[in-house]
């Protein structure tokens, strides 16, 4: 890891940290309903239970380990970006939640033990770090033997949808990974992903590793031309946002793959 890697985080988390424990995933626009659809899965398949100790690798500010810390023993959230971690521990204080712990280090490089967790969360993190196969390595050497691990990640960089692979045939849209890393770069380029995925060189990858997929899913398939400005206002309301809800759910239980978001459950052989 570059030390300009690590300052970019560093300085994102700082300015971005309070977002991801509340507006980041509000339904009521368009990407807070796709965090939102990601994260409702990202639980089910999780399953936690009262005697897991779960790892949240990439917490950002540990949204999901402070939703599930009274069904859980305990919990460790890492971030690379120090800001996240900030945020983090100032929310554990203020509501108490004395089963998490959250630390500052990047996912390749984690210090717990061998075959400590029972399940790990890895959500819209691979996309991100700039050695794979070395972050995944470390997820699996903490994690247990048929331990469970949720991987969420972009599908083709959000362009998995109809729409996004329309624009991609026609030429409008590309992939184009960011290789300078600083908050000014990562400002223009908008996302900071260094690779992309799709379900099957997702699957692909993982099962060489040793895992075994017990479910994907894709999830947040509506979109189009104009999405933000013709959609948010449907979300401000109760009703209309509860039916695009289960609307968006329903697809995603159809085995579809063409949402913006692809989830995964798998268990360490």
């Amino acid at each position: 890891m570059t030390n300009n890697y690590k300052k970019m985080w560093d300085d994102f988390g700082q300015k971005k940290s309070g977002s991801y424990l509340a507006y980041k995933f509000n339904p009521n626009h368009r990407i807070g309903l796709s965090n939102y659809l990601r994260e409702c899965f990202i639980s089910e398949f999780i399953e936690p239970e009262k005697n897991d100790i779960v790892l949240d690798a990439g917490c950002a500010s540990g949204r999901q380990l402070f939703a599930m810390r009274d069904k859980i023993k305990e919990g460790h959230g890492t971030d690379i970006g120090e800001g996240f971690i900030i945020e983090a521990n100032a929310e554990k204080k203020r509501i108490g939640a004395d089963n998490l712990f959250f630390h500052n280090v990047e996912m390749e490089r984690l210090s717990f033990p061998v075959e400590f967790f029972d399940k790990i969360i890895c959500a819209e993190v691979l996309e991100h770090v700039q050695n794979k196969e070395a972050g995944l390595k470390e997820l699996l050497k903490v994690l247990k033997k048929n331990g469970t691990l949720v991987i969420t990640t972009p599908n083709l960089n959000s362009d998995g949808t109809l729409w996004g692979r329309f624009l991609r045939i026609m030429g409008v849209r590309k992939f184009s990974p960011i290789k300078c890393f600083t908050k000014e770069e990562l400002e223009k380029h908008g996302d900071c992903h260094v690779r992309e995925f799709d379900r099957k060189n997702l699957s692909m990858w993982l099962e060489w590793n040793g895992l075994k997929i017990l479910n994907i899913k894709s999830t947040s398939f509506i979109d189009g031309p104009f999405i933000d400005f013709i959609f948010n206002p449907f979300l401000h309301f109760r009703l209309s946002r509860k039916i695009i809800i289960v609307f968006e759910k329903f697809l995603a239980n159809q085995k579809l793959f063409f949402g913006r978001n692809l989830i995964v459950k798998a268990i360490k052989k």
